[in-house]
């Protein structure tokens, strides 16, 4: 989206339909064709697929779908969602091999004193050879690694001050950051550079309200352009000028729901001042098992649905 113009804005995604895996090539092709040939070419604000979905709706897209991928999409089954972010750490893959999925911040891979992280995973692909993979959250896995070759992995990461346990706070595990300046021409405010010391602040202000063990899931981008996906987000700082930023609360742990502003321009250093007394509230009347978000979405905005807690 962009400030102050209306004809943008941020949308959930829709279901269409069921397609088998052999089949995905070609639907993959028809989307891509269709958002050619019916997105806006001329307006660069415009031209996204969800606002052709938006205009000619599901049943339109769906048709179109299937006449240019010569095949019948199956109606959509039941799925659930039931959080967002990634399997970190050691896990075992089908075929009896592991992979390391490790923490990234703001998906920078650089080393900083005390933690290498750059130069260990250097050494670990020179010598152990995995398939590497980055993740939606910014992340990075090792791939189809030898069982017999975790403890030599744990010893040189470690050795850089990488553990493979990544020990960081579970609201840092859940951020995530635009690189905005000074990469960004599209930038408005400082991101991906200004968010590790607000999560040392924020992750502070949790502790001093109670709440030091509490995932919050934030994201920051230096503009309304969504880079960071900060319209799903419990917590959302969204660059409006040098040193000003949006606040949106009220996301959901599965990302389908969208937050909404909860202050409009706030300076840098007075974000978390702004969001401590919610925090408090939070912390004070929430319900067993409620999220931030879902507090955010039931108390502030009674309207909005809310995923019920967990017993």
């Amino acid at each position: 989206m962009s400030h102050g113009n209306t004809q943008t804005f941020p949308r959930l995604a829709d279901v269409v339909g069921f397609l088998r895996p052999e089949h995905l090539e070609k639907v993959a092709k028809a989307v891509i064709t269709i958002h050619r040939d019916f997105g806006d070419r001329t307006n660069r604000k415009h031209a996204r697929l969800k606002y052709v979905l938006e205009e000619r709706g599901v049943d339109w897209f769906r048709i179109e779908v299937e006449e240019r991928a010569g095949i019948k999409l199956e109606a959509a089954r039941p799925f659930e969602f039931t959080r967002q972010g990634d399997l970190l750490g050691w896990h075992q893959q089908t075929n009896g091999k592991y992979f390391l999925s490790l923490f990234v911040e703001n998906g920078r891979i650089r080393d900083a004193e005390g933690y290498k992280l750059k130069t260990g995973l250097r050494q670990v692909i020179d010598r152990f050879a995995p398939e590497v993979r980055l993740t939606a959250s910014q992340n990075l896995l090792l791939v189809n690694i030898a069982p017999e070759a975790r403890a030599a992995i744990n010893e040189l990461l470690g050795t850089h001050g990488v553990s493979t346990t990544n020990p960081f706070s579970p609201t840092r595990l859940a951020s995530m950051a635009c690189p905005a300046l000074p990469t960004c021409g599209l930038a408005l405010a400082e991101s991906e550079r200004t968010m590790p010391g607000l999560l040392t602040q924020l992750e502070g202000l949790l502790g001093e309200v109670g709440l030091a063990q509490q995932e919050l899931i934030v994201r920051m981008t230096g503009c309304p352009n969504g880079c960071a996906r900060p319209y799903m987000a419990e917590i959302a700082f969204v660059g409006k000028g040098p040193n000003k930023y949006q606040i949106y609360l009220g996301g959901n742990e599965t990302g389908t729901r969208l937050n909404r502003v909860y202050k409009d321009s706030v300076k840098g250093e007075d974000l978390l001042p702004e969001l401590r007394p919610v925090l408090t509230r939070y912390r004070q009347q929430r319900k067993n098992g409620e999220r931030f978000g879902d507090f955010c979405a039931r108390v502030l905005w009674p309207e909005a649905p809310v995923a019920a807690p967990e017993p």
